[in-house]
């Protein structure tokens, strides 16, 4: 029977990444993302709707308040809520930006270990030098 974890989980399903899988992950996916979000037109409406960036649509007409009593308010409360999904949406990018680089940063030092790390065959090399080398004990 399976040894289960916390929530449940089976702790005999392990999830390996290599160094290839982030250097996808980076490169590609989130770059791929990054660049889909920047040229979405709901994206950019959204920003210009909040604010955050100069764009074509930076307000909403909801007609006028003697058809329409409502309408004031709409416009009000359709403003909050670009601004904060404007904030947020920047904000996400930014931090997917930053795991971006993070990663890149992470397979730099995981290349430069790899670089540096001793095989177990040369670290048996220099043991055996070093145990060969010392002074015998005089019983």
């Amino acid at each position: 029977m399976a040894e289960t974890g916390p929530g449940s989980v089976d702790l005999h399903h392990t999830l390996s990444v290599n160094h290839d899988d982030l250097e996808y992950f980076a490169n590609v996916q989130l770059n791929n993302f990054l660049r889909e979000l920047a040229a979405d037109p709901g994206y950019k409406a959204m920003l210009a709707f909040g604010g955050a960036e100069a764009g074509e649509f930076t307000a909403l007409l909801t007609g006028h308040a003697a058809t329409f009593p409502a309408a004031g308010n709409v416009k009000a409360n359709f403003g909050a809520l670009a601004k904060g999904l404007a904030a947020d949406l920047k904000k996400a990018g930014l931090q997917m930006t930053d795991a971006q680089l993070e990663i890149l940063k992470t397979l730099e030092i995981m290349d430069a270990a790899h670089e540096e790390a001793m095989t177990a065959a040369e670290m048996m090399l220099i043991l055996n030098k070093v145990v060969s080398s010392a002074p015998t004990k005089s019983g």
